[in-house]
């Protein structure tokens, strides 16, 4: 008798789960028009009984990022504006993709590629330079955010 009550207990805790996972998916759903559309698939894949329960709230946030892809930080750029010259003082690299050079514009921080991340290793920071660059808009939910790449630089 108590198998079988341990076994129940075990059965509906599953038919539980999988159901709240699916009403969660259908009401953070991205329909802003309020239409009735189906949850999406990566929902109803993640809802799955063959997964464990400790495994699935890992999943979770993984399928929302791949929902809302305006959101991650890794979303393409929209738009590019012409490209730009200007000259200033190279303050250093931030990081293996990212420098700081202040200009008329101000103290900015400027997205690099590996070719010129490896250019500028070798470079002491104080240094002039004039460079070419262009500004990518990556649109968001509820705001713009330009990101300015640098596509030439050269000491002056």
């Amino acid at each position: 008798m108590f198998n079988q009550l341990n076994r129940y207990g075990k059965n509906s805790a599953w038919a539980v789960a999988v159901l709240a996972m699916l009403l969660m998916g259908t009401a953070c759903s991205n329909d802003k028009e309020g239409s009735d559309a189906s949850p999406s698939p990566s929902v109803s894949a993640s809802a799955s009984p063959a997964s464990s329960p400790d495994a699935s709230p890992s999943a979770q946030p993984d399928a929302s990022a791949s929902a809302s892809p305006s959101a991650s930080p890794t979303a393409a750029p929209t738009d590019a504006v012409d490209e730009k010259e200007t000259a200033g003082t190279y303050n250093g690299q931030i990081d293996n993709h990212s420098i700081e050079v202040e200009s008329a514009d101000g103290i900015r921080a400027y997205q690099i590629d590996d070719e010129i991340s490896d250019k500028l290793s070798s470079w002491d920071d104080g240094v002039k330079v004039k460079f070419k660059y262009k500004i990518n808009e990556i649109k968001g939910d509820s705001e713009t955010i330009e990101q300015y790449v640098i596509t030439s630089i050269d000491k002056q």
